[in-house]
């Protein structure tokens, strides 16, 4: 059996520098997007501002979100890791919005959300293993 602990611990590792290069692409396309693309669309500054406000709560969320993880696992807590796992949801949204329901697109934010969502949704898997076996009574067997 797999220590969910390690597992969820390393892919918060994992996620802390992949987030960081998410970030940052995401924020340079968004600045492509809204200098080449959003003056060729009536509605472009409105939908380009959206865009602005997800990605902007996206980085508050997911860095919350990863500290309080990251805690949790290391001091082997389990209300921040629940924590963590409730605020895995609204970070899913932020990335599906950025998958799905964006105006334009660029074909390699499908790579780059598609990886970021497999992430989460390991790390969603294996934070709520952690904390059913922080739950789980000891057993002196």
């Amino acid at each position: 059996m797999v220590n969910p602990s390690l597992a969820y611990e390393i892919l918060l590792y994992i996620n802390s520098f992949y987030f960081g290069l998410f970030a940052a692409c995401e924020l340079g396309s968004l600045v492509l997007k809204s200098i080449l693309i959003a003056p060729n669309y009536g509605e472009g500054y409105y939908l380009i501002g959206r865009d602005y406000g997800v990605l902007l709560g996206l980085f508050v969320v997911e860095g919350i979100r990863l500290i309080l993880g990251r805690k949790g696992s290391l001091s082997e807590r389990d209300v921040p890791v629940m924590f963590s796992v409730v605020l895995t949801l609204p970070s899913i949204a932020g990335v599906l919005f950025l998958l799905l329901w964006q105006k334009v697109r660029l074909r390699i934010e499908y790579i780059w959300c598609t990886l970021m969502l497999c992430i989460q949704l390991l790390e969603f898997i294996f934070a709520s293993m952690f904390i059913v076996t922080m739950c789980k009574a000891p057993s002196y067997d």
